[in-house]
C-alpha cells in the first residue's frame, strides 16, 4: 500500500471516529430534549390542570352558596357556573390530551370526570331547588349531597397533583440518571476515538517513517556507489582525453608529411593534363547519361502508379459487380413474391403493390450500380492511355540514353588511352600518395572523432558526477528530515 493510501486511510477512520461520536452526542441531546420536553408539556401542564380543577371546584362551591344566599344575584351565579362548566370540560379536555397512552392517568381523569359529573347532577338540583323556592330543602341537599361530592372532587384533585409530583420527582430522577449515563457514554466514545486517532497516527507515522529510511538508506547507498564510479570514470577519461590529444598532434604531423611527399609528386600532374582535359568530356557524357536515366526511371514510376489506380478500380468494378448480383437476385426473389401474392389474392391482391415498388427501388439500385460501373470503367480507360503514352516517353527517353550512353563509351575509350601514356610514369609515386593521403586524411577523421567523443564523455562524466553528488545530498537531507542518522 502506498503512503498516500495509508494516510488517506487513517484520516478516514479518525473521521469515521469522529462521526460516532458526533452520532452518540446527537442522539443524547435529542433524548435530553425529549425528556425535557415531557416535563414541560406534560408533567407540569398535568399539575397545573390539577390545580385548575381545585380551583374550579372551589369556584363552583362559591357559586352554588351564591344562588342559595343571595337571590338577587343568581342570574350572575347561574352564568358563572355556566362558565365554570364549561372551564370544567376544558380542563378535562386538556388533561386527556396531556395523559396520552399513560393508563393510570387515565384511570386517574376518568374518576374525576366521574365525580366532576355528579358534582354537576347535584348543582342543577340544588340550582332547581332554589328556583322553587324550597330554599331549607335547597340548603340540606347542598349540605348532605352537594357539599360531599365537591369536597370529594377536591381531595382526588389534591391526591392526583400530589401523585403526578411524585412521578415528576421520580422522573427528574430517571432524566438525571440518563443525563449522568449518556455524558458518559458521550466522554467514553470521546475518548475511545482520541486515542484511536493517537494510536493510528503514531502507528501510521511509524509505518511511514520506517518506509522512508529504508528507501533514504538504499537511495543514499546507491547515490554514494554511484558517486564513487563516476569519480572513476571522470578520471580515467580526463587520462584518456590527454593521450587522445597527444596522438592527434602526432597525426596532424604525419599527414604535413604526407602532403609533402604529394606535392613532390606534382611534376606527374603535367603530363595527366591531357588525360584531364579527355576525363572531363567523359564526365560531362556520363552526367547527361545518367540524367537520362533518371528521367527513364520517373517515366516508369508515372506506369506504376497508373498501373497500380488501374487495379484499384477494377477491384472496385468487382465489388459494383457483386452488388448488381445481389440486387437482381433480390428482384428475382421479389418477383416471385408478387406473383404469388397476385395469384393468391386474384384481382383484389393489394400486396402486389407493395412487391411492385420494392422491385422498381432495387431495379434503381441496380441501375445507380450501372452507372457506377460505367464511370469506373471510364476513369480505368484514361488510365490505360496515360499508361500508354507514359510508357511512349520512356522508350523515348530510353532510345536517348543508348545514344548518349554510346558517345560516352567514346570518350571514355580516348580517355583510357591517355591515362595509360601517363600512368606509366607516375603509377608508382600517385599511387603511394594517394593512398598516403587518403589513410592519413581517413586517420586524422578518425583521431578528430575521437577526441571529440573524448570531450564529450568527459563532460557527461562531470555531469553525472555532479548529479551523483546532488542525489547523495538529497539522500542526507531526506534522512535528517524523517529523524534518521546522518549518513556519511
Amino acid at each position: 500500500m502506498t503512503i498516500s493510501k495509508k494516510i488517506i486511510g487513517g484520516y478516514v477512520v479518525i473521521l469515521a471516529l469522529l462521526i460516532l461520536v458526533t452520532s452518540v452526542a446527537y442522539y443524547a441531546l435529542n433524548q435530553t430534549q425529549t425528556t425535557y420536553n415531557q416535563f414541560l408539556n406534560v408533567d407540569e401542564r398535568l399539575l397545573e390542570s390539577a390545580n385548575e380543577l381545585r380551583s374550579a371546584a372551589f369556584a363552583q362551591q362559591t357559586y352554588v352558596r351564591g344562588v342559595l344566599l343571595y337571590p338577587e344575584l343568581q342570574k350572575v351565579n347561574q352564568s358563572l357556573l355556566q362558565d365554570n362548566d364549561r372551564q370544567y370540560k376544558h380542563i378535562f379536555e386538556k388533561m386527556r390530551k396531556l395523559a396520552g397512552t399513560s393508563e393510570g392517568t387515565i384511570d386517574l381523569v376518568d374518576d374525576l370526570e366521574s365525580l366532576q359529573e355528579e358534582l354537576g347532577r347535584a348543582q342543577q338540583r340544588a340550582i332547581r331547588l332554589a328556583l322553587e323556592q324550597a330554599h331549607e330543602e335547597a340548603r340540606a341537599f347542598t349540605i348532605d349531597e352537594f357539599r360531599p361530592r365537591s369536597v370529594a372532587l377536591i381531595e382526588k384533585a389534591r391526591r392526583f397533583y400530589e401523585q403526578q409530583s411524585t412521578l415528576l420527582g421520580k422522573r427528574r430522577g430517571e432524566l438525571e440518571k440518563d443525563v449522568n449515563l449518556l455524558t458518559i457514554a458521550v466522554v467514553g466514545v470521546s475518548l475511545l476515538a482520541i486515542l484511536t486517532g493517537l494510536t493510528i497516527g503514531f502507528r501510521l507515522s511509524r509505518i511511514i517513517t520506517r518506509q522512508l529510511r529504508e528507501s533514504i538508506a538504499q537511495l543514499s547507498s546507491s547515490s554514494a556507489e554511484i558517486l564513487a564510479t563516476t569519480t572513476q570514470v571522470a578520471s580515467s577519461a580526463a587520462e584518456t582525453a590527454a593521450a587522445v590529444s597527444e596522438t592527434t598532434a602526432t597525426v596532424e604531423e604525419v599527414k604535413q608529411t604526407a602532403q609533402h611527399a604529394s606535392q613532390k609528386a606534382k611534376h606527374v600532374s603535367d603530363s595527366a593534363q591531357k588525360a584531364s582535359n579527355v576525363s572531363k568530356a567523359g564526365r560531362k557524357s556520363v552526367e547527361e547519361a545518367i540524367h537520362g536515366m533518371h528521367r527513364i526511371q520517373e517515366q516508369m514510376e508515372s506506369i506504376a502508379e497508373s498501373i497500380v489506380r488501374l487495379s484499384e478500380q477494377s477491384h472496385a468494378i468487382g465489388e459494383i459487380i457483386a452488388t448488381v448480383n445481389d440486387l437482381a437476385e433480390q428482384s428475382n426473389l421479389l418477383a416471385v413474391n408478387a406473383a404469388i401474392e397476385a395469384a393468391r389474392a386474384g384481382e383484389q391482391g393489394k400486396s402486389f403493390g407493395v412487391v411492385a415498388q420494392e422491385i422498381k427501388s432495387l431495379a434503381e439500385q441496380s441501375r445507380q450500380a450501372t452507372g457506377q460501373v460505367r464511370t469506373i470503367l471510364g476513369d480505368i480507360q484514361k488510365a490505360t492511355n496515360v499508361a500508354v503514352f507514359a510508357t511512349e516517353q520512356g522508350n523515348k527517353a530510353v532510345e536517348a540514353g543508348v545514344k548518349q550512353s554510346s558517345e560516352t563509351d567514346e570518350a571514355i575509350r580516348l580517355l583510357s588511352a591517355s591515362i595509360n601514356e601517363a600512368a606509366q610514369a607516375a603509377t608508382q609515386i600517385a599511387a603511394s600518395s594517394h593512398q598516403q593521403m587518403t589513410g592519413m586524411d581517413q586517420v586524422v577523421l578518425a583521431m578528430n572523432n575521437i577526441k571529440q567523443a573524448s570531450e564529450q564523455n568527459v563532460e557527461g562524466t562531470k555531469q553525472a558526477e555532479s548529479a551523483a553528488q546532488g542525489l547523495h545530498e538529497m539522500g542526507r537531507r531526506l534522512s535528517a528530515l524523517v529523524g534518521g542518522k546522518a549518513i556519511q
